[in-house]
């Protein structure tokens, strides 16, 4: 549902069960998407299984989506910014698997073909820090000059929101302490970010008492 472990718990606690396939879930059944999306034959996979389905996918990336679709529409290819495996990236992935490739940080731009070079657009993961997608962008400007931007940002404004907080905290602080799940993309950019605006030190927990006071 959301990368959150007390929010899966609680849910958890309330009846929820948590799948990974909708194979799994019997025939008549209700199934919801997480907020990080799922690829269309996902949904293709609940109409046949005769699942209702409640698609509680973030409305962010459900604009990356149409956008991806879009993109393959006119025939560009497409460079998403993203991190392997992550959940958002296999959703957006699967809406346009012919023309999208993924971009995994600057390191990965090298090995980036494509077939029209004037025929070329990024969009990204929408959880991924500023910096580090702009690092990637930057990296493949130079690769692909005529490299055209999505319409508007992609990353999520919240996460915008916190990093440029923690990047002002972590000016100022000799220690950050993230409340957050170690499998969060955004928790973990938070990390990251506060240790590269100079804290000593940065953590992440999920719950209070994980913290070492001593």
């Amino acid at each position: 549902m959301v990368h959150n472990k007390y929010v899966v718990q609680t849910l958890e606690k309330k009846g929820a069960i948590f799948v990974e396939r909708t194979e799994e879930v019997p025939p008549g059944n209700i199934v919801m998407f997480s907020a990080h999306g799922v690829a269309p034959v996902v949904h293709e996979e609940a109409a046949r299984g005769r699942l209702a389905t409640i698609d509680a996918t973030c409305p962010l990336v459900t604009k990356v989506h149409k956008e991806a679709v879009r993109f393959a529409k006119e025939d560009y290819d497409i460079l998403l910014i993203g991190h392997e495996g992550h959940e958002e990236v296999i959703g957006t992935s699967g809406e346009a698997p012919d023309h999208i490739t993924l971009v995994d940080g600057p390191e990965d731009v090298a090995k980036v073909e494509v077939r029209d070079p004037s025929r070329v657009v990024w969009l990204s993961q929408t959880t991924l820090s500023v910096d580090e997608t702009m690092e990637t962008v930057d990296a493949l400007k130079e690769k692909f000059p005529q490299l055209i931007s999505p319409p508007s940002d992609d990353i999520c404004y919240a996460t915008q929101n916190r990093q440029l907080a923690v990047k002002q905290m972590g000016a100022e602080a000799d220690l950050v302490i993230v409340v957050g799940s170690r499998n969060s993309s955004n928790s973990k950019r938070l990390v990251e970010v506060a240790k590269l605006a100079g804290a000593d030190q940065a953590y992440l927990v999920d719950f209070a008492d994980e913290i070492d006071e001593s």
